[in-house]
């Protein structure tokens, strides 16, 4: 398990971050927070929460999923002169169709750098099929492909660099908005990739406790946040069996993962108002030839560059 390593300081970057613009807690970061986004109504329908085996479960299933609110939040705080969404897609995570999604709303085009591959993903593919300008690049890690995706936007006037997990202010701005609009539970459950939701949903509600489940990488200083955090022994790439999934529509790589310890908390604190925030639903392209028609492997680009040569 490659994601077990994590830094535990109890600290929130999103609210430690703006000791200079006054904020010393939660508390404040929440009326900070919510001042960001005091101009802006989520277009999307309202969220839903129903009951799972005694669970509140958020259902941003029903949407193309959670990042479509915090993205709306952001993106329509863009000026007009920008018409070029710039964002990394790796081979899982909704956060592409996300910002698709909320991008034909703006009438703005979106450009997608990928990791190379020998086959794109599902969810690459559903990308690419929903109206995604995109390319490949190989790597060794994300973060160097989101170091090229930002060098491409900022060469561009006309284009903006969304960072890996949609990490914005602006973003987190949307999120503690919308979640102050449901009743604070006591407990709270998520799964973790960035931590963008979650120190959110810790923000929104100061008075939770909450329990991260991580099942893609080792969580950096003030990514986890004040509370606790476990990790899924499964690889990121790794999906729950169908006999694990839970009983509404879920990420088998993803939110899925979260929902057993969840479930076992709640039997084992029957007396606690639980809730578990599901992101979205899995997403797959409507035509299946895709995956054979788009070349997505690329040699390292120094040896392109010497071929060249």
């Amino acid at each position: 398990m490659a994601h077990n390593k994590h830094v535990i300081d109890y600290t929130n970057k999103d609210v430690s971050n703006l000791l200079m613009e006054g904020v010393y807690d939660r508390h404040d970061a929440k009326e900070y927070y919510l001042n960001l986004a005091k101009d802006w109504t989520d277009p999307n329908p309202a969220p839903v929460v129903k009951v799972h085996e005694g669970v509140r479960v958020l259902r941003d299933d029903l949407l193309v999923g959670s990042k479509v609110r915090g993205g709306d939040c952001l993106i329509s705080s863009l000026p007009e002169s920008i018409d070029t969404l710039v964002y990394c897609q790796p081979r899982f995570g909704l956060a592409g169709v996300s910002i698709l999604d909320v991008a034909k709303r703006h009438n703005k085009k979106v450009m997608l750098w990928m990791p190379s591959s020998k086959r794109i993903s599902p969810h690459q593919a559903a990308c690419i099929e929903r109206g995604a300008e995109y390319d490949f690049l190989r790597i060794a890690a994300m973060p160097n492909l989101n170091a090229h995706a930002k060098k491409w936007a900022d060469e561009r006037d006309n284009a903006y660099f969304i960072p890996l997990g949609l990490k914005h202010e602006m973003v987190t701005a949307g999120f503690v908005k919308i979640a102050s609009q449901i009743p604070e539970p006591q407990d709270v459950w998520t799964v973790l990739s960035t931590g963008v939701l979650h120190r959110s949903l810790q923000i929104a509600w100061p008075n939770a406790t909450f329990h991260g489940v991580a099942v893609a990488r080792n969580m950096k200083a003030g990514e986890v946040g004040h509370d606790r955090i476990i990790s899924h022994p499964l690889a990121f790439t790794q999906g729950l069996k169908e006999k694990d999934m839970p009983p509404f529509p879920c990420i088998a790589e993803y939110d899925a993962k979260g929902w057993a310890p969840a479930v076992q908390f709640k039997k084992d604190n029957p007396d606690r108002d639980v809730l578990f925030w599901n992101v979205g639903n899995e997403v797959a392209p409507e035509d299946e030839t895709i995956y054979d028609n788009i070349n997505s492997y690329r040699d390292w680009l120094k040896n392109e560059q010497n071929t060249e040569d």
